[in-house]
């Protein structure tokens, strides 16, 4: 199998192959940083979650526990996962000279919407975490 990193004299990608490349390394690269994001937040809940007394507050502990173990567990290495076999796929069609594949670049655009939506969420997430943890301060 060739790498698309690799150079030969062989394979030149499209303009447009290579931003989908690129643009796949880049969500690969944020991937890394929710993973990091999602440890983070779980040892700041751990430390937050003796401070919740309400009912309402431990059940909001008890939510964003759930979402984070979702997301840490689950969500954000079947992402990765997705964005690797996208990226294999692109290899495949390199090494096959199939540039012009729409089902590939179908396929891309889908993924990436599905990266966006849920950055999108994750970052709404963020954001009603760090409302509870400054709450419980």
């Amino acid at each position: 199998m060739i790498s698309v990193l690799s150079t030969t004299g062989k394979y030149l990608l499209q303009p447009s192959l290579m931003e989908m490349h690129h643009s796949s390394l880049e969500w690969l690269s944020t991937t890394v940083l929710w993973k990091q994001e999602v440890a983070f937040f779980q040892k700041l809940l751990d430390q937050h979650a003796l401070k919740a007394t309400s009912l309402d507050d431990k059940k909001r502990v008890s939510h964003f526990q759930n979402v984070i173990t979702y997301y840490g567990g689950e969500l954000i290495d079947t992402l990765r996962k997705k964005i690797k076999g996208h990226e294999h796929k692109l290899a495949d069609r390199l090494q096959e000279l199939k540039t012009t594949d729409a089902e590939y670049y179908q396929e891309h655009g889908e993924l990436m919407e599905e990266l966006s939506a849920f950055m999108k969420t994750f970052n709404s997430f963020k954001s009603d975490f760090f409302s509870f943890i400054d709450l419980t301060l």
